[in-house]
């Protein structure tokens, strides 16, 4: 999943636009670039999602861990739960697939079957990210169940929907003997650094083609500058600057990828006071020129 693929609302959290409203459930393919080490930067959404790796060895940063994941692969990433995405490869393409849905499309919101088999995973605070390895039976029958969940989106046919959501509830009930979730599970308590935080990362996402102080970046959490600094990094291991720095270079490359703006327009959009200090900042981020990154193309 890509950045350009998310959107963020004002409740300081981000929505996929692509999902229907009436059917709450989408599937993305995502294929890296050549040279691309951020495939989706420090967000978070109200669907939960499965993701299941194809090709390569991306690192998922989620829950204060660092996962690293192989093919054949997956990873659970719950509701709200802030997570980035990282090729960590120079030279190797990553493939994978993400499974996103909204509590709605496994069963209605407030009915006993919301209540009792859904409810308690999201409000879990011990279930904010489940890997899902071949090694173990339970885990690659659910591997193997998003498999078939593709195959059916694929071919799409006559009643694909309903097949989809059939499958999808058949793996989640896998899901919950897997974790052994009742429906007693205790309301999840967001820690007030993770909301301020968010605040903050939301902002930059807003405010990143501006000039943007230590001073601004804080007072979108209400907090010190000495409070700031002392909440990146300790939740996402990565100054406020760096963090501005990286989002304004990913900004870049969606925009040199799907637009014909000049290398100088993109720079200026991005929050970049001049071509040659973007320049220099996207080589040393991506190991290539903006312009040699553009011709890569799909290469």
């Amino acid at each position: 999943m890509f950045p350009e693929d998310l959107i963020l609302t004002s409740g300081n959290r981000e929505e996929i636009f692509e999902m229907r409203p009436d059917y709450p459930f989408c599937i993305r393919e995502v294929i890296s670039r050549y040279g691309e080490k951020q495939l989706a930067p420090w967000h978070w959404h109200e669907e939960l999602e499965f993701v299941y790796i194809r090709k390569g060895e991306p690192e998922y940063h989620v829950a204060g861990a660092c996962i690293k994941l192989r093919e054949k692969e997956g990873i659970f990433i719950n509701s709200n739960v802030m997570h980035q995405v990282i090729n960590t490869s120079q030279t190797d393409k990553c493939e994978y697939l993400v499974f996103m849905f909204r509590r709605n499309f496994l069963a209605e919101e407030g009915s006993l079957l919301d209540k009792k088999y859904v409810l308690p995973v999201i409000k879990s605070n011990n279930l904010q990210a489940v890997v899902l390895k071949n090694e173990n039976i339970l885990q690659k029958n659910i591997l193997e169940q998003l498999r078939k969940t593709e195959l059916i989106e694929k071919e799409r046919q006559y009643g694909y929907e309903m097949q989809i959501r059939n499958a999808f509830a058949d793996m989640w009930i896998s899901f919950l003997h897997m974790l052994n979730v009742r429906p007693e599970g205790v309301k999840q308590q967001i820690p007030e650094k993770e909301e301020r935080l968010k605040k903050m990362l939301t902002y930059i996402h807003q405010e990143y083609e501006n000039e943007l102080s230590l001073e601004d970046i804080a007072k979108a959490a209400g907090v010190s500058k000495r409070e700031c600094l002392r909440c990146f990094q300790e939740e996402i291991h990565i100054t406020p600057f760096n963090y501005l720095k990286d989002y304004r270079i990913q900004s870049a490359c969606i925009a040199l990828k799907n637009t014909e703006d000049t290398v100088t327009s993109i720079a200026q959009n991005c929050g970049f006071n001049s071509s040659s200090y973007f320049g220099k900042v996207f080589r040393k981020s991506m190991g290539m020129t903006p312009y040699e990154f553009r011709n890569k193309g799909e290469s």
